[in-house]
């Protein structure tokens, strides 16, 4: 057996390079260096736009409500698969955004933990500090949009500490039958159960390259 140990690394080291180079986003377009500091755009649509999309074979309709930019630094990332999978989104990528976001990453540590992004600090938190965390940190469950892969690929592949452009809509997620299955918050202050932004993404940047 230990004969064979050495190919079956080599084998292993292949397959892993094969999926690094599969999952790697190609043609993207350079675009100037990103700066952190500017609060996440919203603009309510005259009239909701509505994309009429299929997830195997089933009928969705995605109702587009908001025009949403956000720039901040990725503070944590997750892609889920198995259990996990979303017919719609299954990259979260955790947002940290404004004037203090050096502030945010030396005081409070984020994590992901089954599609919520959670913090903790060592020191006490006061009122006013939650608060700031609260309007500056935020899980954006994101929706590459149709026929884009290269979004799709570069929104995978985002890391703790990039410097990201998020760009589409906010979105509400509907069944064949117009029944609601997810809505986007469409507020920076909220908490729990419904606070994450929902994007239907249609330009993204990561660093100097953009994907649109």
């Amino acid at each position: 057996m230990r004969r064979y140990a050495p190919l079956l690394f080599v084998v292993v080291a292949v397959a892993y390079a094969l999926r690094w180079f599969r999952g790697c986003p190609t043609g993207g377009l350079t675009a100037p260096a990103l700066s952190l500091g500017d609060e996440p755009l919203q603009e309510e649509l005259d009239s909701p736009q509505t994309a009429h999309i299929e997830r195997e074979g089933a009928p969705f309709h995605i109702q587009k409500t908001h025009r949403y930019r956000v720039v901040g630094e990725v503070v944590s990332a997750s892609v889920y698969a198995l259990a996990f999978t979303n017919d719609f989104f299954d990259v979260d990528i955790g947002i940290a955004w404004g004037a203090s976001v050096e502030s945010l990453k030396s005081r409070y540590t984020f994590y992901q933990d089954h599609r919520w992004l959670f913090w903790r600090s060592d020191a006490p938190v006061s009122d006013a500090d939650r608060a700031y965390v609260t309007s500056h940190v935020g899980n954006q469950h994101l929706i590459p949009a149709e026929g884009h892969s290269n979004i799709d690929r570069a929104v995978r592949w985002a890391r703790v500490g990039d410097r990201v452009a998020i760009e589409g809509y906010l979105v509400t997620i509907f069944d064949q039958a117009w029944q609601p299955l997810a809505k986007s918050s469409t507020s920076r202050s909220d908490t729990g159960g419904g606070a994450c932004e929902i994007i239907w993404v249609d330009r993204f940047q990561n660093g100097t390259t953009v994907w649109q």
